[in-house]
Protein backbone atom coordinates (compact mmCIF):
# COMPACT_ATOMS: atom_id res chain seq x y z
CA UNK A 1 0.00 0.00 0.00
CA UNK A 2 1.53 3.55 -1.11
CA UNK A 3 1.09 6.85 0.19
CA UNK A 4 -1.68 7.94 -1.83
CA UNK A 5 -3.77 5.43 -0.90
CA UNK A 6 -4.04 7.00 2.37
CA UNK A 7 -4.40 10.46 1.21
CA UNK A 8 -7.78 12.03 1.81
CA UNK A 9 -9.84 14.40 -0.85
CA UNK A 10 -8.21 17.59 1.24
CA UNK A 11 -4.94 16.24 1.36
CA UNK A 12 -4.76 15.71 -2.48
CA UNK A 13 -6.92 19.17 -3.08
CA UNK A 14 -4.18 21.20 -1.16
CA UNK A 15 -1.38 19.26 -3.10
CA UNK A 16 -2.74 20.34 -6.23
CA UNK A 17 -3.74 23.48 -5.73
CA UNK A 18 -1.42 25.07 -2.72
CA UNK A 19 1.15 26.42 -4.86
CA UNK A 20 -1.72 28.00 -7.64
CA UNK A 21 -3.53 29.07 -4.16
CA UNK A 22 -0.71 31.15 -3.01
CA UNK A 23 0.67 32.73 -6.33
CA UNK A 24 -2.91 34.02 -6.32
CA UNK A 25 -3.02 35.03 -2.52
CA UNK A 26 0.33 36.99 -3.48
CA UNK A 27 -1.39 39.59 -5.54
CA UNK A 28 -3.05 41.08 -1.82
CA UNK A 29 -0.69 40.04 1.02
CA UNK A 30 2.85 42.00 1.12
CA UNK A 31 4.76 38.36 1.80
CA UNK A 32 5.20 34.99 1.26
CA UNK A 33 4.41 34.06 4.89
CA UNK A 34 1.55 36.21 4.08
CA UNK A 35 0.40 34.39 1.67
CA UNK A 36 0.64 30.94 3.41
CA UNK A 37 -1.59 32.28 6.15
CA UNK A 38 -4.21 33.52 4.09
CA UNK A 39 -4.51 30.05 1.96
CA UNK A 40 -4.56 27.76 5.14
CA UNK A 41 -7.20 29.75 6.72
CA UNK A 42 -9.36 29.85 3.60
CA UNK A 43 -8.69 25.84 3.31
CA UNK A 44 -9.78 25.47 6.93
CA UNK A 45 -12.94 27.18 6.42
CA UNK A 46 -14.45 26.07 3.15
CA UNK A 47 -13.27 22.43 4.77
CA UNK A 48 -15.79 23.33 7.32
CA UNK A 49 -18.24 24.42 5.13
CA UNK A 50 -17.56 21.70 2.37
CA UNK A 51 -15.70 18.61 3.90
CA UNK A 52 -16.24 16.25 0.77
CA UNK A 53 -14.01 18.18 -1.52
CA UNK A 54 -14.62 17.26 -4.70
CA UNK A 55 -13.24 18.77 -8.02
CA UNK A 56 -16.33 21.06 -9.19
CA UNK A 57 -15.64 22.58 -5.48
CA UNK A 58 -11.91 23.68 -6.45
CA UNK A 59 -13.03 27.26 -8.07
CA UNK A 60 -14.63 28.46 -4.91
CA UNK A 61 -11.49 27.58 -2.77
CA UNK A 62 -9.72 30.43 -5.43
CA UNK A 63 -13.26 32.89 -4.03
CA UNK A 64 -12.82 31.75 -0.57
CA UNK A 65 -8.59 32.83 -0.57
CA UNK A 66 -9.18 36.12 -2.50
CA UNK A 67 -11.58 36.88 0.66
CA UNK A 68 -9.47 35.68 3.06
CA UNK A 69 -6.50 37.42 1.46
CA UNK A 70 -8.83 41.02 1.40
CA UNK A 71 -9.00 40.21 5.03
CA UNK A 72 -6.17 39.94 5.85
CA UNK A 73 -5.15 43.25 3.74
CA UNK A 74 -8.13 45.04 6.00
CA UNK A 75 -7.34 44.32 8.99
CA UNK A 76 -3.54 44.72 8.46
CA UNK A 77 -4.78 48.41 6.82
CA UNK A 78 -6.74 48.85 10.31
CA UNK A 79 -4.25 47.90 12.36
CA UNK A 80 -1.58 50.17 10.79
CA UNK A 81 -3.97 53.32 11.35
CA UNK A 82 -4.09 52.51 14.80
CA UNK A 83 -0.56 52.34 14.76
CA UNK A 84 0.01 55.90 12.92
CA UNK A 85 1.61 54.36 9.98
CA UNK A 86 0.36 57.05 7.62
CA UNK A 87 0.72 54.54 4.63
CA UNK A 88 0.40 50.96 3.73
CA UNK A 89 1.48 49.63 0.20
CA UNK A 90 0.52 46.00 0.01
CA UNK A 91 2.78 45.14 -2.79
CA UNK A 92 6.01 46.71 -2.13
CA UNK A 93 8.27 46.70 -4.90
CA UNK A 94 11.02 44.64 -3.71
CA UNK A 95 8.50 41.63 -2.86
CA UNK A 96 7.85 38.76 -6.18
CA UNK A 97 5.14 36.76 -7.22
CA UNK A 98 6.86 34.30 -8.10
CA UNK A 99 9.81 31.85 -6.36
CA UNK A 100 12.19 31.88 -9.40
CA UNK A 101 15.53 29.86 -9.94
CA UNK A 102 18.69 32.51 -11.13
CA UNK A 103 18.39 31.30 -14.94
CA UNK A 104 14.60 32.47 -14.64
CA UNK A 105 15.26 35.89 -12.41
CA UNK A 106 15.02 38.32 -15.24
CA UNK A 107 12.31 37.08 -17.50
CA UNK A 108 10.38 36.75 -14.05
CA UNK A 109 11.21 40.56 -13.11
CA UNK A 110 9.87 41.62 -16.48
CA UNK A 111 6.74 39.17 -16.00
CA UNK A 112 6.34 40.46 -12.91
CA UNK A 113 7.00 44.18 -13.74
CA UNK A 114 4.18 43.73 -16.63
CA UNK A 115 1.84 42.47 -14.38
CA UNK A 116 1.80 44.99 -11.83
CA UNK A 117 0.78 47.57 -14.30
CA UNK A 118 -2.16 45.93 -14.97
CA UNK A 119 -5.47 46.96 -13.19
CA UNK A 120 -6.12 44.27 -10.12
CA UNK A 121 -9.21 43.14 -12.21
CA UNK A 122 -7.29 42.30 -14.88
CA UNK A 123 -4.26 40.38 -13.05
CA UNK A 124 -6.31 38.12 -10.72
CA UNK A 125 -7.58 37.17 -14.11
CA UNK A 126 -4.67 36.45 -15.73
CA UNK A 127 -2.97 35.11 -12.69
CA UNK A 128 -6.07 32.24 -11.81
CA UNK A 129 -6.17 31.35 -15.69
CA UNK A 130 -2.04 30.53 -16.21
CA UNK A 131 -0.97 29.83 -13.36
CA UNK A 132 -4.00 28.57 -11.28
CA UNK A 133 -5.12 26.62 -14.30
CA UNK A 134 -8.69 27.72 -13.83
CA UNK A 135 -11.41 27.68 -17.15
CA UNK A 136 -13.33 31.07 -17.86
CA UNK A 137 -16.08 29.32 -16.43
CA UNK A 138 -14.15 28.57 -12.90
CA UNK A 139 -13.08 32.18 -13.19
CA UNK A 140 -15.94 33.37 -13.31
CA UNK A 141 -17.53 31.27 -10.13
CA UNK A 142 -14.59 32.53 -8.25
CA UNK A 143 -14.50 36.03 -8.54
CA UNK A 144 -18.75 36.16 -9.03
CA UNK A 145 -18.46 37.99 -12.71
CA UNK A 146 -19.97 37.37 -15.69
CA UNK A 147 -17.94 34.96 -18.00
CA UNK A 148 -17.85 37.70 -20.20
CA UNK A 149 -16.37 39.96 -17.73
CA UNK A 150 -13.57 37.70 -17.42
CA UNK A 151 -12.97 36.99 -20.87
CA UNK A 152 -12.93 40.42 -21.94
CA UNK A 153 -10.48 41.21 -18.73
CA UNK A 154 -8.49 38.28 -20.29
CA UNK A 155 -7.90 39.28 -23.35
CA UNK A 156 -7.45 43.25 -22.10
CA UNK A 157 -5.00 41.99 -19.90
CA UNK A 158 -3.19 39.75 -22.86
CA UNK A 159 -2.96 42.47 -25.21
CA UNK A 160 -1.46 45.07 -22.33
CA UNK A 161 0.84 42.52 -21.42
CA UNK A 162 2.14 42.00 -25.20
CA UNK A 163 2.48 46.37 -25.75
CA UNK A 164 4.45 45.82 -22.54
CA UNK A 165 6.66 42.66 -23.44
CA UNK A 166 7.38 43.74 -27.27
CA UNK A 167 10.44 45.64 -26.47
CA UNK A 168 11.60 42.48 -24.46
CA UNK A 169 10.70 40.41 -27.25
CA UNK A 170 13.34 41.09 -30.28
CA UNK A 171 16.47 40.72 -27.74
CA UNK A 172 15.34 36.81 -26.76
CA UNK A 173 16.21 36.13 -30.46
Amino acid sequence: MNESDHTTPWEACYRELGPKLLLFARQWVPTPTDAEDVVQTAFIKFWQHRPDAHPEHYPLLYAAVRTSALDFRRSGERRLRREANPAVEVLREDSTFFDHGVEQREDAALVEAALRELPSEQREVVVLRVWGGLTFAEIATALDQSINTVTSRHRYALEALRREMKPYSHERH
